[in-house]
């Protein structure tokens, strides 16, 4: 999981990037950067276009840094920002890319045995399939949460809802989740 952002210094340096400070907008991008190619990678699986992302959010950001309302942490709104330029790319083209398993002989396992790597394999395989049998909403929410370590405020600002249907997504992504990995694993054994 990527680190938490230091909101305090975010918001000195959105202040700086509104006056048209270029270092400040080195700064942010160092800051900042990292955390939107992950969010964008994991939305349309393309390092180019996650990169492009990356490029038109602080772009957006650097023209935009003085509209900043204060409402939610930086980072929320950085990736408020950052959703809306992956799902406009990701209208544009179709991202290629190879498939892991394609290459799986090639890449160094990280476990004493074949068994326990096959079988953590197929569970990482199981929560993969899973995951994508949530609605879009669900799984992002889900995504958020557990993979960008958010919390329900912020994740409720990204997806432009009430705090209350974060939480109701969660609930409902849970319990599918559950329920779906549990029927896998018992058609595995």
């Amino acid at each position: 999981m990527i680190q938490p952002v230091d909101d305090v210094l975010a918001r000195r340096l959105l202040k700086r990037c509104a006056e048209k400070d270029e270092r400040a907008l080195k700064d942010f991008h160092r800051l900042l950067a990292p955390r939107i190619y992950a969010f964008a990678f994991h939305r349309l699986r393309d390092a180019t276009a996650a990169e492009t992302v990356v490029v038109d959010t602080l772009y957006e950001v650097w023209k935009d840094a003085a509209k900043f309302r204060g409402e939610s942490a930086v980072s929320t709104w950085v990736l408020g920002i950052a959703k809306h330029k992956s799902f406009a790319l990701a209208r544009k083209f179709e991202p290629e890319h190879d498939d892991i398993d394609d290459h799986a002989d090639t890449l160094p396992g990280t476990y004493a045995d074949g068994a326990t790597a096959l079988s953590r394999w197929q569970e990482e395989q199981v929560v993969h399939r899973c995951m994508h049998t949530l609605s879009a909403a669900h799984r992002e929410c889900m995504q958020l949460v557990y993979f960008e370590g958010m919390g329900l405020a912020d994740v409720a600002l990204v997806q432009q809802v009430p705090e209350n249907t974060v939480k109701t997504r969660l609930f409902h992504a849970r319990k599918s989740m559950r329920s779906c990995v549990e029927r896998q694993l018992g058609s595995l054994s």
